[in-house]
């Protein structure tokens, strides 16, 4: 006798929820294809501006550089470079930095790949690798540096700009094996 009620509840509930297959027109209307556009063109939009970082070495251009930066809060910027233990907090500390790069090294590629976005309104989390190509100045060898890279950015007057950036070098590495 309970499951009889159970069945008949079940129904009900089935019945008052409706179904819905994917491909019904009910779901498909302009405004989902407008936001699912909006999601695509703000996701090209920040993959711009991780591909901006290399594009601004080897470019040598400073002022793109600085400028992949949210200034609203450039006191607030952090950047933890490979090379130190602790982050560069603000642009004050980033021109110098890049600089200094730009005054030793010619960076001759920097191919991004991996890219990985997660957003969170106006917030976006971004992993990706960099291949790193490069010489000194000095006359040095062709060096190529693979690195990998967390950024944080967020929208701002329709540009997305760092907020914080962390990378590391990447390297080969096989875990010993154990024997039992």
């Amino acid at each position: 006798m309970r499951t009889i009620q159970f069945l008949a509840v079940l129904v009900a509930v089935i019945g008052i929820q409706g179904s819905s297959e994917a491909a019904e027109p009910c779901c498909d209307t302009e405004t989902t294809r407008a936001a699912a556009e909006l999601r695509r063109s703000d996701e090209r939009a920040i993959l711009r501006a991780v591909e901006g970082y290399a594009k601004g070495f080897i470019e040598e251009d400073m002022g793109m550089l600085l400028g992949l930066w949210d200034t609203r809060g450039s006191e607030e910027v952090t950047y933890v470079a490979n090379e130190f233990d602790q982050p560069l907090v603000g642009l004050d500390e980033l021109r110098p930095y890049y600089q200094s790069f730009l005054d030793t090294l010619i960076i001759l590629s920097g191919d991004v790949s991996n890219v990985r976005i997660s957003r969170r309104g106006d917030t976006a989390y971004v992993f990706c690798n960099y291949s790193w190509v490069y010489k000194t100045r000095t006359g040095g060898e062709v060096l190529v540096q693979p690195s990998r890279a967390t950024f944080v950015l967020r929208k701002h007057g329709g540009r997305w700009l760092y907020q914080h950036f962390h990378e590391s070098i990447t390297f080969d590495y096989e875990p010993p094996t154990t024997s039992m």
